[in-house]
């Protein structure tokens, strides 16, 4: 009964959130992959800015490591990245001045651990990769303040992620022990 109504929350706040980013155009479609990750827009489109052309830019920073960088017009606006890394790495730990310099972060209940900041949001699920155990970690940035609103723009960062990571753990060949 409660995953049935935290489920249902769930729904209800992205919708929210989408109505909220709907307030200012996007003169560009929202795409349902983010340079091949299947996404819901819906999810994605709060953290967009209003503009007139939306451009994804895929590179990989090696085989366990791909890379995306979301444009609209000619500004960068969001940074997706994954890396598979060994199970006894902690990702969050790793860099921790990097999520003190996207802004506060504060732990989340999302994956095997996460963290939401003001200017990104990262987060880590233990999976099988190529036969052996490993850790998926997915980390988003965000290059613009949209949301405007920083409670706002956490909210949205955390819903992104809460379906981005197990959607880029399959994308990269990691599934869930």
């Amino acid at each position: 009964m409660h995953k049935t109504i935290r489920k249902a929350m769930l729904a209800a706040a992205a919708l929210a959130l989408a109505a909220a980013g709907c307030a200012e155009s996007h003169d560009y479609a929202i795409p349902k992959d983010a340079c091949g990750v299947p996404i819901d827009s819906a999810l994605l489109s709060p953290l967009l800015p209003p503009g007139k052309k939306l451009t994804q830019d895929k590179y990989d920073a090696g085989a366990e490591s791909p890379r995306c960088r979301l444009a609209v017009d000619t500004d960068r606006v969001v940074y997706l990245n994954g890396d598979v890394i060994p199970t006894d790495t902690d990702p969050i730990e790793l860099d921790p001045r990097g999520m003190q310099r996207m802004g506060h972060p504060s732990a989340v209940s999302l994956g095997d651990g996460a963290r939401v900041a003001d200017w990104g949001a990262i987060a880590f699920a233990d999976c099988i990769y190529q036969g052996k155990k490993q850790r998926f970690v997915a980390l988003v940035q965000l290059e613009k303040p949209v949301p405007e609103k920083v409670s706002e723009r956490r909210d949205a960062l955390v819903s992104f992620l809460r379906a981005y990571l197990p959607a880029a753990m399959k994308a990269q060949g990691c599934t869930r022990p």
